[in-house]
């Protein structure tokens, strides 16, 4: 059998065709399978890196995790609290080995602020009102179930009297009744105080002090704090009565004091369950602390001492807490003291602090 040229040129192209068909078939399937493993390489990737996310945010909730029969969580993301505050602060300045000594108190410490939470984070704003200007206290805190972290600034310039003398004679008579406005003093305080709980699955602190939980069974706890505190007097003994100026030592007679405190301290807190929806807490921690201190006096001269002191903080609470609404009361103590070779400081302050509050916008 003979074939053509033209015959034998069409049956070239009929395979040229045939090949380049079966090709571009290959191709778009080996293209189809490579874009299917691609799509389901991506979400098993998006899968990994979500896995190991929830896996660590369940781990933390399980560290966190409470035990619901003695802790009910609320189920709100937000808090609103009016409050009414009565503050306490009492200073006392001595000459050391002299015997003379001053004690200082403000003449008024009513204060009314507002403080909003959402989830473990809470700030406040306090206002004192007074005959020459206000002055105010902030706070900010966040507890958890585990502890906690409490910010305060507070700040007052005027509006002090003298409550006591020690040591000040007139005439051969101690003037020990002396009770007169004083405002030449004025205190800046800035603190921090970082708090840890032992038997956090059975006992809440927050329950008592930022009504983020509620206390179902009586329990306790010991508890570990850090605080810091940075504080500054500035003292203008010229305001003070001449008769009383004349008749102070040099070592009272000091312009201003700064000192910092780190201290550690170590103690116990109870929640008293006592009724439905009610709470007692008490708590007292002893602390030992570090001081650096710089003084400067009428003459112009610096002192720079640091030494070891002995501190307390105290806690008092109230609470009704049904989980939407809450109502309470709460007493905070604290009592710093230092001594320096001239001069010896004892500065006590607290507050009574009576609130009602609200928790809305409900977990999903």
């Amino acid at each position: 059998m003979k074939f053509t040229l033209s015959e034998t040129a069409i049956s070239i192209k009929r395979r040229i065709l045939l090949f380049m068909f079966i090709f571009i078939s290959v191709s778009a399937h080996s293209n189809t399978l490579l874009q299917s493993d691609s799509l389901q390489c991506e979400p098993s990737q998006k899968a990994k890196k979500t896995n190991i996310f929830n896996r660590t945010i369940k781990y933390l909730g399980k560290m966190l995790e409470q035990d619901p029969f003695y802790v009910r969580p609320h189920r709100f993301n937000m808090t609103l609290m009016p409050q009414y505050t009565y503050g306490y602060e009492y200073y006392r300045f001595s000459a050391k080995d002299k015997d003379q000594s001053i004690s200082i108190i403000p003449s008024s410490n009513n204060k009314i602020g507002l403080y909003i939470g959402w989830e473990c984070f809470s700030v406040g704003y306090s206002v004192t009102l007074n005959k020459i200007q206000p002055e105010f206290d902030m706070e900010m805190s966040f507890f958890s179930s585990r502890g906690g972290i409490e910010l305060f600034y507070r700040k007052r310039s005027d509006g002090f009297r003298i409550s006591n003398l020690k040591g000040f004679t007139e005439n051969d008579m101690p003037l020990t009744n002396y009770n007169k406005e004083f405002d030449g003093l004025s205190v800046s305080q800035l603190g921090a105080n970082l708090l840890y709980v032992f038997n956090y699955k059975r006992f809440s602190f927050p329950a008592a002090y930022s009504q983020k939980t509620s206390q179902r069974i009586s329990a306790g706890s010991f508890i570990l704090g850090l605080s810091y505190n940075k504080q500054r007097f500035i003292f203008d003994h010229t305001a003070i009565d001449p008769k009383i100026e004349n008749l102070m030592l040099p070592e009272l007679k000091f312009q201003n004091i700064n000192y910092i405190d780190l201290s550690i301290n170590f103690g116990y807190s109870y929640n008293l369950v006592f009724a439905k929806n009610f709470l007692a807490n008490i708590s007292v921690s002893p602390a030992i602390g570090y001081k650096n201190t710089s003084l400067k006096s009428i003459y112009n001269s610096k002192e720079f001492i640091s030494n070891i002191n002995f501190d307390l903080i105290s806690r008092l609470a109230l609470v009704y807490n049904n989980g939407k609404y809450y109502a309470g009361a709460s007493i905070v103590s604290h009592r710093y003291s230092y001594t320096e070779p001239t001069i010896s400081i004892e500065n006590s302050f607290g507050y009574i602090k009576v609130y009602a509050g609200f928790n809305f916008w409900r977990n999903k």
